[in-house]
C-alpha cells in the first residue's frame, strides 16, 4: 500500500527534483532512520526546503537500502549515482563514515502551483505522512 512522506532539502535540492536535474535522492545515515527501510515503489513524496512550504511532489520509482556501509562503498555508491543526484563532492565527502543508504529513484515531479503549509516543529529530514 502505497505512504506519503514529507522529505526535508537543503536549498536549492527541491528545485533540482522538480526542473528534472536530480532523479535520485539518497540518504546516507550513521543510524538507521527514516526513510530507510520504510519508503516503497509508488510512494508520493512531498518536497520541502527547510525552514519553507511544500512545493512539489515526486513519485517513488524504485528504491536501494543499503547497510554495513564503508567508505569505499560510499565512494561505489557516489561514482554511480553522482549525476543523477546531483549531490556536490563536499556532501560525499561528509557522508563517508555512513552506515546506511536509501537510494530513491524519482519519477513524475509535479510544481505546485501554489505552495503548502506543513506544520512540522522538530528537526526530522524525513517524515512518514500516512498510509493511502
Amino acid at each position: 500500500m502505497a505512504r506519503r512522506h514529507l522529505a526535508i532539502f537543503l536549498k536549492g535540492a527541491a528545485e533540482k527534483v522538480l526542473s528534472g536535474e536530480k532523479k535520485v535522492e539518497i540518504r546516507l545515515s550513521q543510524n538507521r532512520t527514516l526513510p530507510y527501510l520504510e519508503v516503497s515503489k509508488d510512494d508520493e513524496i512531498l518536497l520541502k526546503t527547510s525552514g519553507e512550504r511544500v512545493i512539489g511532489r515526486a513519485l517513488v520509482e524504485n528504491v536501494l537500502f543499503y547497510d554495513n556501509l564503508t567508505p569505499k562503498m560510499v565512494r561505489a555508491l557516489q561514482d554511480v549515482h553522482f549525476e543523477d543526484t546531483a549531490m556536490e563532492d563536499s556532501f560525499w565527502q561528509k557522508k563517508l563514515d555512513s552506515h546506511f543508504a536509501t537510494v530513491i529513484f524519482l519519477k513524475n515531479p509535479q510544481k505546485f502551483i501554489s505552495p503548502i503549509n506543513f506544520r512540522k516543529k522538530d528537526r526530522r529530514g524525513w517524515v512518514v505522512i500516512d498510509q493511502n
